[in-house]
């Protein structure tokens, strides 16, 4: 039984070191800029920032969604506290992509995004 144990540690043992020089993989020397004789700069094109794919109508829906998905995990933290945690790992980037398209959000659906940010609102001071 020893020997059996002791072959497949050495096996286990062999393909981890064969695993991890295979995934090593050398540094590759940065690029120098190449030196001209003109006093130009060439300007790197800067990449734009990516346009919402989804329409604001769409945005504030999956943000209601959201919001009450984050209220529900509040109301059951002691159940599955994970949830929680991860909804509100996510808190500052819906209120930043909101935010962002608010200014096209008719009166209706700024009615519809204030009642959800209220509900994060309240989530965020314990319930309150």
């Amino acid at each position: 039984m020893k020997k059996i144990s002791a072959f497949f540690l050495v096996l286990v043992l062999a393909i981890a070191f064969t695993a991890c020089e295979g995934a090593k993989k050398p540094n590759a020397p940065a690029e120098e800029p190449v030196k001209s004789d003109s006093t130009e700069q060439v300007v790197a094109p800067q990449p734009e920032p990516a346009a919402p794919t989804l329409s604001p109508a769409e945005m504030l829906k999956n943000f209601q969604v959201y919001a009450k998905a984050y209220g529900e995990a509040f109301n059951n933290i002691e159940n599955d506290p994970k949830k929680f945690t991860d909804l509100s790992g996510q808190y500052r980037q819906k209120i930043d992509e909101m935010e962002q398209i608010k200014s096209q959000l008719n009166p209706t659906q700024l009615q519809a995004y204030q009642k959800a940010i209220d509900i994060i609102i309240k989530v965020n001071r314990g319930g309150k």
